[in-house]
């Protein structure tokens, strides 16, 4: 077991179920926009890098290019949709009211306003005095800034701090700041992209957690 103080989650696919929100949003944009709508499974693998990223990724191939519209247009939608199906992943809750006694953070490339609207609704905005999203910054990951900046906002050596996330991309960018890094395999992550990162744990249900930080 590690001896954590800080826990940084990934939110999407990592905390919570999001994907049949977005998706319905995304299509609900597509339409407004007069292109083809896309599958749930298609969508899935457009989220992770940010909204700008995620209708870029919608469009690919309908000859739609103005990406701030399409923007405007899902987040619109999404804010009207973003709590019909949306839930914690089994045991999140109860694994974050565990870990009541040291410091947890959300870094996520999703907008910080969604996540923190998300969090509000669930009734679980008080265990994160920290969130960084997508716009927090004017990077976002795999660049390590936003845990560049946590590490040096609670003062903490990288050893003491683990990056929780469903993608290649959040191991990714635990590893360049130099924390332990915890893959959850229930997300919306590509497995084997996954797992080709080396991260320093895998799990399958978030309350596994407990077991490997004391």
């Amino acid at each position: 077991m590690k001896r954590i103080a800080l826990i940084e989650y990934d939110f999407d696919g990592t905390l919570v179920d999001t994907q049949d929100d977005i998706s319905i949003s995304v299509n609900l944009a597509l339409k407004e926009l007069n292109v083809r709508q896309l599958d749930t499974e298609v969508i899935k693998t457009c989220v992770g890098r940010g909204v700008a990223t995620l209708m870029t990724r919608a469009l690919n191939g309908t000859g739609f290019s103005d990406i701030d519209h399409a923007v405007q247009v899902f987040r619109r939608h999404y804010a009207e949709h973003l709590m019909d199906h949306t839930r914690f992943y089994p045991n999140c809750r109860e694994t974050i009211e565990h870990f009541s006694d040291r410091k947890q953070a959300i870094l996520s490339n999703k907008p910080e306003d969604f996540v923190r609207k998300i969090l509000e609704n669930l009734n679980c905005l008080d265990p994160f005095p920290s969130i960084i999203g997508g716009d927090t910054f004017k990077t976002r990951k795999p660049d390590p800034e936003g845990l560049n900046h946590l590490l040096a906002q609670y003062r903490l050596s990288p050893d003491k701090v683990v990056m929780v996330g469903d993608s290649a991309l959040d191991i990714e960018t635990g590893k360049s700041a130099g924390v332990l890094t915890c893959a959850v395999t229930f997300g919306f992550g590509d497995r084997e992209a996954l797992l080709s990162q080396q991260p320093d744990w895998v799990i399958d249900d978030i309350s596994e957690l407990k077991e490997l930080i004391r």
